[in-house]
C-alpha cells in the first residue's frame, strides 16, 4: 500500500506518468524488487486497468446508448470521433496481446532480444540484456488464465469503488435531480468514472489536469446537467481524488526520510543501471 500510496502521489505532481518510475524505485528501496521487473508489475497493472474500465463502458452500453456521448467528444476534441474511440481502447487490447505473448514465449522474445541487441554497442549490451529479463520476469504472472481472471476481476470492483465516490459527491450537488432515475444517474457515474480515467490514461498534465476535467465535463453535459453544477462538481471531485492520496503519498515518503522529488531525481538516474545479473528465463 505505501508503495501504491507514494507512485499515485507522485503521478499527481509529476507530468507524463514519470510516477511509475518513481513507484518502481520505490518498490526496489522497499521490497527489493528489481526496477525494471516493477515496472513490468505496473504496466500490467494499468493495461488491465484500461481493460476493467472500457469493460464497465460495454456494460452501461447495454442500458445507455455511448455512441453519441462519443460523437459529441470526438465534435469537442477536433478529432473524428472513431479515432478517439479508437485511441482509447484499441491499445489496451494491443498491449495485453503484446505482453501475454512475451509472457507466454520468454525464450523466444529473449532470443529475439539478443539478436537485435547485436545492432547496438557492445559496452551497452549487458545493461540491456539485463533490462529485457528482468521486464520479461515481471510478466510471469500473465502465464496463467487463472491469475489473468483474477487481475482483472480485482480491478473491476477497485472502478467500481471510485464510482462510488463519484456518485456520494453526485449527491452533495443533487445531481439526482439532472435525471429521472437514480439507477440512470449511477449509470452516467461510471460512465464518466471510465471515460475520465481513459482520458488521463494517455500521459500528459500531472495528475491528469485538464483532460480529467474535459472527458468528465463532456460526459457530464451531454446527458444535460447544467454546465455550472458539472463544473463546480468535477472541480471538487478531482480535488477530493488528488489530495488525499497525494498528501498520505508524501507522509509515507516523510516518513522514510525522504522527499518526492529526491525519489524523482535517483529514479530517473539509476533507471538505465541494472539492478541484478540478467536473468535466464529457460
Amino acid at each position: 500500500w505505501p508503495v501504491v500510496t507514494v507512485g499515485y502521489a507522485a503521478n499527481n505532481i509529476l507530468p507524463v506518468r514519470l510516477g511509475e518510475i518513481v513507484r518502481a524505485y520505490y518498490l526496489n528501496i522497499r521490497e527489493g524488487v528489481g526496477k525494471t521487473s516493477g515496472l513490468a508489475t505496473i504496466l500490467i497493472e494499468r493495461v488491465f486497468d484500461g481493460l476493467a474500465l472500457l469493460f464497465l463502458v460495454a456494460v452501461v452500453s447495454l442500458f445507455i446508448p455511448v455512441t453519441g456521448l462519443f460523437q459529441d467528444l470526438g465534435d469537442q476534441a477536433h478529432v473524428n470521433w472513431l479515432f478517439l474511440t479508437l485511441s482509447l481502447s484499441v491499445p489496451f487490447f494491443t498491449l495485453t496481446t503484446g505482453l501475454i505473448v512475451m509472457a507466454i514465449w520468454p525464450q523466444t522474445i529473449e532470443s529475439l532480444v539478443g539478436w537485435l541487441l547485436k545492432l547496438i554497442p557492445k559496452r551497452i549490451q549487458p545493461v540491456a540484456t539485463t533490462l529485457s529479463s528482468q521486464f520479461l520476469l515481471g510478466l510471469s504472472a500473465l502465464r496463467y488464465p487463472r491469475r489473468l481472471g483474477a487481475i482483472f476481476m480485482l480491478s473491476v470492483p477497485v472502478w467500481l469503488s471510485e464510482a462510488t465516490m463519484y456518485f456520494l459527491i453526485a449527491l452533495g450537488f443533487d445531481l439526482q435531480d439532472h435525471f429521472p432515475s437514480i439507477s440512470l444517474l449511477v449509470g452516467v457515474l461510471i460512465l464518466t468514472t471510465a471515460t475520465s480515467n481513459l482520458g488521463t490514461s494517455i500521459p500528459s498534465t500531472g495528475g491528469g489536469v485538464g483532460p480529467f476535467e474535459f472527458f468528465a465535463q463532456a460526459t457530464l453535459l451531454f446527458f444535460s446537467v447544467d454546465v455550472s453544477v458539472a463544473s463546480a462538481y468535477i472541480l471538487v471531485l478531482h480535488a477530493a481524488l488528488l489530495i488525499p492520496i497525494t498528501a498520505l503519498g508524501i507522509i509515507y515518503v516523510w516518513m522514510s526520510s525522504s522527499s518526492l522529488t529526491e525519489l524523482a531525481r535517483a529514479s530517473q538516474k539509476d533507471s538505465s543501471v541494472p539492478e541484478s545479473k540478467p536473468v535466464s528465463l529457460r
